[in-house]
């Protein structure tokens, strides 16, 4: 597809935020928004960052903080609602679509709490609290082809990949970018050729 490697699309570890394991909830988010803003005053047209990465007392990224899991954190009962309430059995005890939605927003209290109480209730968390080991699926090796790193992210509807070398991560493969490259190749084919009026066959 591409002679592009994921090492011209990756953003190199160095050069993107990253917080400590030990790291609270509010730091985490204070470091993506400090990185956007400056991303921002730096290069206006650069895409902005979705997530911080975690690194060990080693200084060895082990994972990545992102928008998703900060979200999450906020709904009271987010693992509980994920892993069961929203279920085909529930749904059809249910009866319908909308009174599933509205039995699982119920039973979450998500809307019977003040979001600002529950945002305040969360800051006490650690970022290893919402941290995650990375699955295999969400690292690809620098090495890899374009088309790979397009089937994990497709596949797996990842915002990023983490991009390893000798089993180090060493980059982030965000979607954005790699879109954008596909975007670029695509402008660069001849799709609009006009078409011989001359020939009339149909193989």
């Amino acid at each position: 597809m591409s002679d592009l490697s994921l090492k011209d699309l990756m953003v190199p570890v160095e050069d993107y935020a990253s917080v400590p394991l030990g790291a609270s909830i509010l730091e985490g988010i204070l470091a993506l928004k400090e990185a956007q803003h400056r991303e921002f005053r730096e290069d206006p047209e650069r895409h902005r960052d979705r997530a911080v990465l975690v690194k060990d007392e080693q200084g060895e990224v082990v994972g990545k903080l992102t928008m998703w899991s900060i979200i999450g954190c906020l709904e009271p009962n987010y693992h509980r609602v994920k892993g069961g309430a929203a279920s085909s059995m529930a749904a059809s005890r249910v009866g319908t679509a909308r009174a599933m939605v509205e039995g699982v927003m119920e039973s979450s209290h998500l809307w019977r709490s003040r979001l600002r109480t529950i945002a305040r209730d969360t800051a006490h968390l650690k970022v290893q609290d919402l941290l995650h080991e990375p699955r295999k699926k969400e690292l690809i090796d620098e090495n890899s082809s374009l088309e790979t790193a397009i089937h994990q992210l497709s596949t797996g509807h990842f915002m990023s990949l983490l991009v390893t070398r000798n089993n180090r991560i060493v980059g982030v493969l965000r979607l954005v970018d790699v879109f954008d490259a596909v975007c670029r190749m695509i402008g660069c084919e001849d799709i609009r050729a006009p078409v011989d009026s001359g020939n009339t066959s149909t193989i």
